[in-house]
């Protein structure tokens, strides 16, 4: 992100270069400055002046009219303003994409590659997991995506064995920085699923509230 950062201030400043080197050498070959001394016929000025160029020509015949110069031509003087724009356009269309990230990234949002249910459903279709929760997936800074869980197992003989399947699956989903919480609980055949999913270190009920997710 810094070195994207970094590229879009060099462009700015070389595009700034570039409009002032296009404006100067257009006005150096097409515009027609009027002279220091002497009238001059100037179409790119406001009515204000404008009446006083209708008052000379009405003093002079087409002949001296013929001698005046005129300054020009007139659409030099919005090239300076429309390149800029341009610059402007160019540059909002190449910073919002590493704003937005920057963003999502200060907000510790699931990056858009990462399905987060479909995450936690090839956890839980592990044989030796009995349940998963506190599954949080952010973006940390660039392509490193940080990964915590909870998994409860029935022992730790059987969180040792599917350890390594549950670690290829963050692999697997682009996330190779996770950090796992096993935690243990003898499954009873009699007590029910929702039991099984309880969490076996929940938090305290002042901030139990608190929680983005069971």
């Amino acid at each position: 992100l810094n070195m994207r950062g970094v590229f879009l201030h060099v462009l700015g400043d070389a595009l700034g270069s570039v409009i002032v080197v296009v404006n100067a050498l257009v006005f150096y070959s097409y515009w027609t400055p009027c002279p220091k001394d002497g009238p001059c016929i100037n179409l790119c000025i406001n009515d204000h002046c404008a009446e006083n160029i209708t008052q000379m020509s009405a003093r002079m015949n087409a002949t001296e009219l013929e001698k005046i110069p005129i300054a020009g031509p007139c659409w030099v003087l919005y090239l300076d303003p429309a390149l800029c724009l341009i610059m402007v356009c160019i540059l909002l269309y190449t910073t919002y994409p590493l704003l937005k990230e920057s963003a999502l990234i200060l907000l510790q949002t699931v990056p858009k590659q990462i399905d987060i249910r479909s995450l936690n459903e090839k956890l839980r279709k592990l044989e030796e997991v009995e349940a998963v929760h506190e599954l949080h997936v952010w973006q940390l800074a660039g392509s490193r995506i940080i990964g915590t869980a909870h998994i409860k197992c029935k022992d730790p003989e059987t969180y040792m064995k599917v350890a390594k399947d549950i670690k290829e699956i963050f692999h697997d989903e682009g996330i190779h920085a996770t950090t796992i919480q096993p935690e243990f609980a003898i499954v009873d055949s009699d007590v029910g699923f929702e039991a099984v999913g309880k969490c076996e270190f929940p938090c305290r009920t002042q901030c139990a509230l608190k929680q983005c997710c069971g």
